[in-house]
């Protein structure tokens, strides 16, 4: 691990900075949320298509595994729990029994359908585009597996730089490029993404997930400015982000015809209704197609998942 990723702030102050988990009130057990929780559902009253008492049993459901006790604690996804969810399928040490609502969740859920999707579109793009002697960064990294997960065997002589605010992540990363042979070439930074320092350093940079969790269109689009500025010239952006649904947006893209209702149904009520995740800043194509042209970016391209739920962006500084 980089000398870089060992000189970071008290983890307790990161995370107070961290937007997409971490920074809650300190709770004994999950009691206390729970209760909360069920409180504010009573107050809220039944749904046309869900009672109550139906809400809370899915709460209760929810709080009998692991990854819906983190999600209810922090309302957001960690490092750990986005690559399970992004890698379910591919790896034999995560086929543990699961609950009926465990595994509607990690089968079923149109967001999470869709999210796996958008890695795997990921990795196509940057496999793609691995050239001997890039540098290549994930910022935030999380685990990193858009490039840690990737076939270097032509290209030896990569370097891999990930960027995160969390040092869990940057631990998860570590251990992740151990396993695949790529710690050596491999630098951590605990560092906001707003603020890199890797200017003018990267030849591709992918990111994926922060600015879902960021509401205030004009930081995104210093986000996406931060990122601009790491590029070298000529250099390769791929990011993404989440569409709004047809009830929130006339502009909607979804396809319809691919997420099923009954399970676009639980993902609300999950969600939205118990959970009241953090990452509810959506938007449109055109949207982040200005924010990026504001940034500087140029020759933007749109892939969408089946959905459309959740594009993938290809975009590029001007050489």
């Amino acid at each position: 691990m980089s000398q870089q990723a060992n000189e970071h702030p008290p983890q307790t102050a990161i995370n107070e900075r961290l937007i997409s988990h971490g920074g809650a009130a300190p709770r004994n057990g999950h009691e206390d949320p729970l209760a909360s929780i069920k409180l504010r559902l009573r107050q809220m009253g039944d749904l046309p298509d869900a009672t109550v008492d139906q809400q809370i049993r899915l709460l209760e459901d929810l709080s009998s595994f692991e990854l819906g006790r983190f999600l209810l604690e922090n309302r957001g996804l960690n490092a750990y729990w986005t690559h399970r969810l992004v890698t379910y399928g591919q790896d034999a040490a995560y086929a543990d029994p699961m609950s009926d609502l465990e595994y509607r969740i990690f089968e079923g859920l149109p967001a999470v359908l869709a999210t796996r999707e958008r890695f795997g579109i990921f990795l196509e793009q940057l496999q793609g585009r691995l050239r001997s002697g890039l540098t290549l960064a994930s910022v935030p990294c999380g685990l990193m597996g858009e490039f840690l997960l990737l076939d270097y065997g032509q290209h030896r002589d990569i370097s891999l730089v990930g960027v995160d605010l969390d040092q869990h992540a940057l631990n998860g990363a570590f251990a992740l490029a151990q396993e695949r042979g790529l710690a050596d070439r491999l630098s951590l930074r605990c560092e906001d993404a707003w603020t890199p320092s890797l200017r003018g350093q990267v030849d591709v940079l992918a990111s994926n997930g922060l600015n879902l969790y960021e509401p205030d269109d004009a930081r995104v689009t210093a986000l996406y400015r931060s990122f601009f500025d790491t590029r070298k010239a000529g250099g390769t952006l791929v990011t993404s982000f989440m569409t709004p649904p047809p009830t929130l947006c006339a502009e909607s893209p979804w396809n319809l015809a691919e997420i099923d209702p009954g399970l676009l149904l639980l993902q609300q009520l999950l969600f939205v209704r118990i959970i009241d995740v953090k990452w509810s800043a959506l938007r449109t194509h055109a949207l982040t197609m200005a924010q990026l042209e504001h940034a500087g970016f140029v020759d933007i391209t749109f892939i969408d998942d089946r959905a459309r739920m959740f594009p993938t962006v290809v975009a590029r500084k001007p050489s």
